[in-house]
């Protein structure tokens, strides 16, 4: 399976956030997401919007199998946060009748964010994750 590629100008401008989360800055509902590389078991961090919903969290994929969902799908874990205050959690994709609620509230809560309007104009197919405490 192949991952989606972030844009070339967005990829570029997520490295002032991911700087800026790593170093514990509060950027609003960003997070860092730290993953395992499913082909190379490094550590890939990526910032991530999350998404307060229905008294959950959630994490939407807004430019479909990127390689963080890619990573998330092969071993489920992951820890979530700014600085060095990363909490682990289980991600467990949805694809039941809550995703398309999820999917709704996500475009109407970051609908000023440019990229997110672009990104749900293309059809394309958007992984939505529950976020749980690990256990």
């Amino acid at each position: 399976m192949a991952s989606a590629e972030l844009p070339p100008k967005l990829a570029r401008m997520s490295r002032g956030p991911l700087r800026l989360l790593g170093w514990g800055v509060p950027m609003g509902p960003l997070r860092l997401l730290r993953t395992r590389g499913r082909r190379t078991g490094l550590p890939r961090t990526a910032p991530v919007a999350l998404l307060k919903y229905d008294g959950r969290q959630w994490l939407v994929s807004p430019f479909g199998d990127t390689h963080w969902v890619g990573n998330v799908r092969a071993d489920g874990r992951a820890a979530l946060g700014r600085g060095r205050r990363l909490r682990p959690v289980r991600l467990t994709e949805i694809d039941d009748d809550r995703a398309p609620r999820v999917l709704r509230a996500y475009r109407h809560k970051f609908r000023i964010v440019p990229f997110v309007r672009d990104a749900f104009t293309t059809g394309e197919h958007h992984p939505v994750f529950l976020v749980e405490p690990e256990k």
